[in-house]
C-alpha cells in the first residue's frame, strides 16, 4: 500500500495538535499503559500506520470510514458515531468482499479496544497479494483511547457514556470507570 502524502501531512498536524489537549492526561496510569501497549502494537504489527485520535477527528468524513473490530456485545454498549462493526475473526478476503467495492479512494480506520484486533484485521489486509484500493490505518489507542479523552460514543439510542471494558484486566486502561458497563 502506498500511503498518501496528503493524509501522512494532516495525520501529522493533528498530532502535532492533539498533544498538547491530551499532555494532561498522559501522566494517567491508564494513559500510560496504553501508550506502552501502542509500542508493543507498533512491533507486532510493523506494516500498520497508526491515527491519533486528534488526527481522525480533523478528517473529512467524506473520506473516511471506521470499521469496529469488537464483538457484537461491546459495540452494542457503545461505538464511535458511523462505525461499522465487523467480527474480530473476519478474513481479509471476506472483508474485501464485503466492503472493497465502497472503499476505493477512502481511509479505512479500524479500532477495537485497544488496537490489538484491529491492528490484526489491518495488517491481514496489507499482507495480501493484490493491492487494495483505500488507506487503511488503525486507531491509536482505540475506543479506550477515544473514550479516555471524553470524546463522544454512541449506541442504539444515541450519545452515551457507557464502555465495555472488553474484560476486567483491559478495563483498568480506562479512566472513567463509572462508565464501564458489559451488558
Amino acid at each position: 500500500m502506498t500511503q498518501r502524502p496528503l493524509l501522512t501531512l494532516v495525520a501529522t498536524f493533528f498530532t502535532l495538535g492533539s498533544v498538547q489537549a491530551t499532555l494532561a492526561e498522559e501522566n494517567s496510569p491508564a494513559n500510560q499503559a496504553l501508550a506502552s501497549y501502542h509500542h508493543v502494537l507498533l512491533e507486532r504489527y510493523p506494516d500498520v500506520e497508526h491515527i491519533s485520535t486528534g488526527a481522525l477527528v480533523g478528517l473529512s468524513e467524506k473520506s473516511v470510514v471506521l470499521f469496529d473490530v469488537r464483538n457484537q456485545a461491546e459495540f452494542k454498549i457503545s461505538h464511535l458515531a458511523s462505525a461499522t462493526r465487523v467480527s474480530p475473526s473476519i478474513s481479509p478476503q471476506s472483508f474485501l468482499k464485503s466492503f472493497g467495492g465502497e472503499l476505493e479512494g477512502k481511509t479505512v480506520v479500524f479500532y477495537c479496544s485497544v488496537g490489538e484486533r484491529s491492528s490484526k484485521l489491518a495488517q491481514a489486509l496489507l499482507d495480501m497479494d493484490d493491492p487494495i484500493p483505500f488507506d487503511v490505518v488503525n486507531l491509536e489507542g482505540g475506543i479506550f483511547q477515544w473514550h479516555n479523552e471524553n470524546r463522544p460514543v454512541i449506541d442504539a439510542g444515541g450519545t452515551t457514556q457507557s464502555i465495555h471494558p472488553f474484560n476486567r484486566s483491559w478495563g483498568r486502561l480506562l479512566e472513567r470507570r463509572e462508565h464501564i458497563q458489559e451488558r
